[in-house]
């Protein structure tokens, strides 16, 4: 029943909500956390701790804004394909992506809480799908 919930250290208040919902929402597992400088190191940070725990499903929780040049595009881009060929590449793992993307701080707000416990609650009805 190991999770792990593996999330960025940009925006360290926000990241810090995302934390508490999905503690609560996953409380009755045993939740590892590991933090990666961005979000482009989420997948390989994963897959670090993949080939040495056994763990039966991962949440990623990031946030990037876009600023004013391409970085944006790049950086998300790059992180969901990153992600999605983990989750393929390992695919008796859960993996659930809450890395939220937005133009600005007020889409952020509006969307952090809802999508945060959507994903949570999305990763344990994946595990236990993957389960039967």
């Amino acid at each position: 029943k190991k999770i792990l919930i593996v999330h960025t250290s940009w925006y360290k208040d926000y990241i810090s909500e995302m934390l508490s919902i999905s503690k609560e929402i996953l409380e009755d597992f045993d939740c590892i956390f590991a933090v990666a400088p961005g979000a482009l190191e989420l997948a390989a940070l994963a897959r670090h701790k993949i080939l040495n725990f056994p763990f039966k499903g991962v949440l990623f929780l990031g946030i990037v804004i876009r600023g004013e040049t391409s970085h944006y595009d790049l950086v998300t881009q790059e992180t969901f394909r990153s992600i999605s060929n983990l989750s393929i590449n390992n695919c008796g793992v859960a993996f659930i992506n809450n890395v939220i993307c937005v133009e600005n701080k007020k889409q952020l707000e509006a969307r952090l809480v809802k999508n945060t416990s959507n994903n949570a609650k999305a990763l344990i009805q994946l595990m236990n799908e993957k389960s039967s």
